[in-house]
């Protein structure tokens, strides 16, 4: 049957067993956490040694609560586990989240306790989060079941992104700098060890969810092939993009995977077949996914009939008009051929020493002139010839540039033309006003090439599927 882990998306009830007063230790984040984000369901610490935490009663036990909890959170240390698991069979409960660590990333005698706790879950029709799981934080519903730190730094805000790792610290990190960026996150979730609970799971669930529209993996394992292709087109069918980091792809890495989370690496030449064919991205590590990000929640365009984008290149230096030009023709990108109407409305307002037929040179005009790159960007930006831009600010400094001006004009042009604008610049405060506009900022003109190109062919690649949704089950 459909699992849309509602039990741990969106719970009625959350029990936190091993719960503390201290809202700095593991058991006493996720209460702090569930008031700060405003969650709206019952809350029941559980510990027999307190009769309130953090201003709400607690409770001896979880059979002595009101109610079977659809979620419990368990902060207990190993030891404890498979008691509180087996005592969540008979209570009822949907959900555990298992923080506890000590398991098949410690070898054959852990991974034998994992299957064990594995099948009680099974047997009594309860789903499991981890073990070794930092948890799940959903920020549309305020269940934020999570003992990371990161969440109390961090201003929360619901958003169009969601992140599924094996890895807590990758999981939380992504979030943490996506957040800086102004991006806003739906949900964080860490899938540990997968005893349970995996990947595919999330995939599936979160992608059902109204008005998201891409989701972040990190992978150490995909333990089942079959299941992972159905989310991965059930993730297609609603709109939803994937990027992935697929680690543990050579003997070294499967090794530390192993050591990590027992798993034995993502890699090979059948997933990334799987991958390929279902249209999901690739990516080389987490910089790469971040810069990827803004194009995506831009931008639902692909290549042109042809194959490849068609570029425009605007720079106020003629030298990064050439560097860029030699960059495109190294990527296969070819050059948009302006039209007649667009290059003499270009001969109006630059220069007749401008390069202004592709790659367009703004020259130092740009100094004195700040309404001159909004010109030129919707004249190009216009033309039917142009698929996307790629645009270079250099030498910028002084009041002499209205940086605050060119940013804002541009992701006004972008708007206007639903033409993606991939921006570069060597200069940390112009890529910060850019990013504070929502646009893809690049540090060199072969990262913005080369992030245009993935974009159009993975939009190329995730819009050729078909088909109706299938179930995802577990065997």
């Amino acid at each position: 049957m459909i699992d849309p882990l509602q039990a741990l998306l969106a719970p009625a009830s959350i029990a936190v067993v091993g719960a503390s007063d201290n809202p700095h230790k593991v058991g006493g984040r996720p209460l702090q956490y569930l008031a700060a984000h405003g969650y709206t369901g019952q809350v029941y610490p559980v510990n027999p040694r307190a009769s309130t935490i953090q201003g709400l009663p607690a409770y001896p036990s979880l059979d002595a609560l009101p109610q079977a909890p659809e979620a419990v959170i368990l902060c207990v240390g190993a030891e404890a586990v498979e008691q509180q698991i087996a005592l969540c069979a008979r209570c009822g409960v949907r959900v555990v989240v298992l923080f506890a660590s000590g398991y098949a990333e410690v070898g054959e005698a852990g991974a034998a306790e994992q299957r064990r706790l594995a099948a009680l879950c099974r047997a009594a029709g309860m789903r499991l989060l981890g073990p070794n799981s930092i948890g799940v934080a959903s920020f549309d519903s305020g269940a934020v079941l999570s003992f990371a730190s990161i969440y109390a730094d961090c201003q929360a805000q619901d958003g169009a992104v969601a992140i599924v790792s094996q890895s807590g610290a990758f999981g939380v990190s992504v979030y943490a700098l996506l957040r800086e960026a102004g991006v806003g996150v739906r949900c964080v979730a860490a899938t540990g060890n997968e005893a349970d609970l995996d990947t595919a799971d999330f995939v599936y669930a979160l992608a059902q969810r109204p008005g998201l529209r891409l989701i972040l993996l990190y992978l150490e394992r995909v333990g089942d092939p079959d299941r992972m292709r159905k989310a991965l087109q059930a993730a297609a069918r609603h709109g939803v993009q994937i990027v992935a980091v697929r680690a543990g792809q050579s003997a070294e890495g499967r090794r530390t995977a192993g050591l990590h989370t027992g798993s034995d690496g993502a890699g090979g030449p059948a997933l990334d077949a799987l991958f390929a064919d279902e249209g999901c991205r690739t990516v080389a590590d987490m910089a790469e996914m971040l810069a990827c990000v803004p194009g995506y929640l831009r931008w639902r365009i692909g290549a042109a009939p042809g194959g490849q984008p068609r570029l425009a290149i605007v720079s106020n230096s003629g030298a990064s008009c050439v560097i860029a030009a030699d960059a495109a023709a190294r990527a296969g990108l070819p050059l948009a051929e302006l039209s007649t109407a667009s290059r003499a409305r270009l001969g109006e307002l630059l220069p007749d020493f401008s390069l202004n037929r592709n790659p367009i040179d703004l020259t130092a005009m740009l100094m004195g002139t700040p309404a001159l790159l909004g010109d030129v960007l919707r004249c190009v930006s216009a033309d039917a010839a142009v698929d996307a831009i790629v645009l270079s600010l250099v030498a910028i400094g002084g009041p002499s540039y209205d940086v605050v001006r060119f940013a804002q004009d541009c992701s006004a042009a972008s708007e206007g033309s639903g033409k993606p604008i991939w921006f570069y610049s060597p200069h940390l405060h112009v890529r910060n006003a850019f990013m504070a506009n929502a646009m893809p900022v690049f540090c060199s003109e072969a990262e913005a090439l080369c992030e245009a190109q993935a974009h159009a062919r993975h939009l190329q690649l995730a819009n050729t599927g078909n088909g109706p949704i299938e179930e995802l089950v577990h065997a």
